[in-house]
């Protein structure tokens, strides 16, 4: 095994571990010392590879996203259909059987208060969605080609917005998984609402856009 696979794996070892102490604790409990402690390597090892608690965090969004990105891309291989926009609204709010999404979806959340105080943190968790916007833009337009480019990157700013809220809710303040059905129907009349307008006319100039 060569350094860089060594280094690697310990990076590894040590973002399972943050995933694991921000679910079961929060933010608030967060430290180098307890998360020396969960993942069992020394306090001055895990400050070798993250000296700063922002690199960490956002290599955690990095890591975190990567395992949605698997079962994400196995499922849509195994269905192999053209138009994917039903399997990716299934998977993303857990109604795709036999890919269930990642465990650990509160950690989300950790990382979003995380984000309020670190520009890094911020700009990886803001690439991250809107790269699944830009995945959603694309099968909306592939499933609906009657949806202008205004409208699907609207719907795409709205299905990310309402997939975040639906899981903090679930994943953080305990209500049941249920609800997924709920959110995923809502997606399903909102698009054929969208689909329905013969006359579409935008909301603002450029969803996705950032303040200032």
């Amino acid at each position: 095994m060569t350094k860089a696979d060594t280094s690697q794996d310990k990076k590894t070892q040590i973002l399972s571990a943050a995933t694991i102490l921000l679910a079961r604790q929060g933010l608030q409990a967060f430290s180098y010392e307890a998360l020396a402690h969960e993942a069992g390597l020394s306090r001055q090892l895990i400050r070798y590879y993250y000296d700063d608690p922002d690199d960490l965090i956002a290599d955690l969004c990095d890591h975190l996203g990567n395992a949605y990105r698997q079962t994400l891309v196995a499922g849509v291989v195994d269905i192999g259909q053209v138009e994917r926009l039903g399997f990716f609204m299934d998977f993303f709010f857990d109604l795709a059987e036999g890919y269930p999404m990642p465990d650990k979806l509160e950690v989300y959340d950790a990382m979003m208060a995380y984000a309020g105080g670190s520009e890094q943190v911020k700009g990886r968790m803001r690439g991250q969605y809107q790269t699944l916007g830009q995945v959603m833009v694309h099968e909306l337009a592939i499933a609906h080609p009657a949806l202008t480019g205004e409208a699907c990157e609207e719907l795409s700013f709205l299905f990310v917005s309402m997939m975040h809220a639906h899981w903090s809710f679930v994943a953080s303040l305990g209500y049941s998984r249920d609800h997924g059905r709920l959110a995923r129907k809502a997606m399903d009349r909102l698009i054929a609402s969208y689909v329905a307008e013969t006359q579409f006319t935008p909301c603002m100039d450029k969803p996705w856009a950032l303040d200032g």
